[in-house]
């Protein structure tokens, strides 16, 4: 980790490094008055940030699309557009391209409520659990556990103080997906789709979940083609 809250060459503010942190795009922990920042991760962002992040509606409707499934929301010229977007960006462009799916939070739950989690109609796993269910090469091992929760549910766990925020102990990462009804798609069951999970192994930036990832992508690769 490094000290103090500075820009480390992104060539941002201060406040837009805290904008960054609060949003879970910096990993960085609190101790006492002073932020923390993972190196790493500013570096991570630095090899990614080229290109301009989908909406919400258009990054769901290119996970969706290339899970197999078929986005209500999107319109065919839009569908065009995600063609283009399938076709020329590469996996190492994900993390800025979707980096407007979801916010993302690092907490702290307690084994009960954390196991009530992965049974909830309004979340879904993902991170390295569900890319080895879905058939990438990766263990869970003692990573933090993974969800995306529905905006509601979050609110209504963050309330009742089933999760704590701003933990310097997380043991949980929670996404809470910028766009309503898309997590459960028809037919699909309590795994976040592939390409979300491809989206977060990416997003982690470490060599095993990027190529778990890849493992992920050409998977899908093989069954669907984007709007087909």
């Amino acid at each position: 980790m490094t000290t103090g809250l500075v820009n480390f060459g992104l060539g941002i503010s201060r406040e837009r490094v805290r904008e960054l942190v609060h949003g879970g795009r910096l990993d960085a922990i609190r101790i006492g008055r002073e932020l923390l920042v993972d190196a790493r991760s500013v570096e991570h962002r630095k090899s990614v940030a080229r290109g301009r992040p989908l909406s919400a509606r258009m990054a769901w409707g290119f996970l969706w699309s290339l899970s197999g499934y078929q986005p209500s929301w999107i319109s065919p010229s839009e569908r065009v557009r995600l063609k283009r977007y399938a076709r020329e960006r590469v996996p190492a462009q994900w993390p800025r391209l979707l980096s407007g799916r979801a916010r993302l939070h690092r907490v702290r739950m307690l084994p009960g409520p954390l196991a009530r989690l992965r049974e909830d109609p309004h979340a879904v796993v993902s991170g390295p659990v569900a890319a080895g269910r879905h058939g990438a090469d990766l263990m869970a091992g003692s990573a933090d556990e993974e969800f995306y929760v529905d905006a509601a549910r979050f609110d209504e766990l963050a309330r009742s103080r089933r999760l704590r925020l701003n933990s310097a102990e997380p043991n949980a990462v929670i996404r809470v997906p910028a766009l309503s009804g898309v997590l459960r798609p028809p037919g699909s069951d309590g795994l976040a789709i592939p390409a979300a999970v491809a989206a977060d192994l990416l997003d982690a930036g470490d060599e095993r979940s990027v190529l778990a990832a890849q493992q992920l992508l050409t998977r899908l690769g093989e069954v669907h083609k984007l709007g087909e």
